[in-house]
């Protein structure tokens, strides 16, 4: 699995690394060593106490734990920018694909399904739209 998730974030266009206020600039996430993740970890958490209904936060929480391969955690931080903003499609592609991984299959449909409705671009959706598909067979 954590193959697949550094893949996808390879491959998967993130949220811009603007500047965030509590933040530090950094370089982007998939340049960064793992000690520079565990550093923008902290400052994403950091960040959060002072900004805790912030969806990009939580999104680019999500992803700098996944690229630590630290799976639970990714997927608490997606589910907690989901439960802010429910049409955040790239949180629901990342947990489409942890739920999917972990065998939670109506999860992984809910989230897909979700994704598929708010995918702002058309490689976002046909994703989605395979993925249901699979899991629907």
């Amino acid at each position: 699995m954590k193959y697949l998730l550094s893949a996808v974030l390879l491959c998967c266009s993130l949220p811009a690394m603007a500047q965030t206020p509590g933040v530090p600039a950094g370089k982007d996430i998939r340049s960064q060593t793992p000690a520079e993740l565990v550093k923008t970890a902290a400052d994403l958490q950091q960040a959060l106490v002072l900004q805790p209904n912030n969806v990009d936060l939580h999104v680019k929480l999500g992803f700098t734990y996944a690229r630590l391969h630290r799976i639970d955690d990714a997927q608490r931080a997606f589910e907690d920018a989901v439960r802010l903003d429910p049409r955040k499609a790239i949180a629901q592609y990342m947990l489409g694909l942890i739920y999917e991984k972990k065998g939670m299959k109506a999860q992984a449909v809910a989230a897909w399904q979700a994704c598929l409705d708010n995918a702002p671009d058309a490689h976002m959706r046909e994703t989605a739209l395979k993925h249901l598909n699979n899991l629907k067979q």
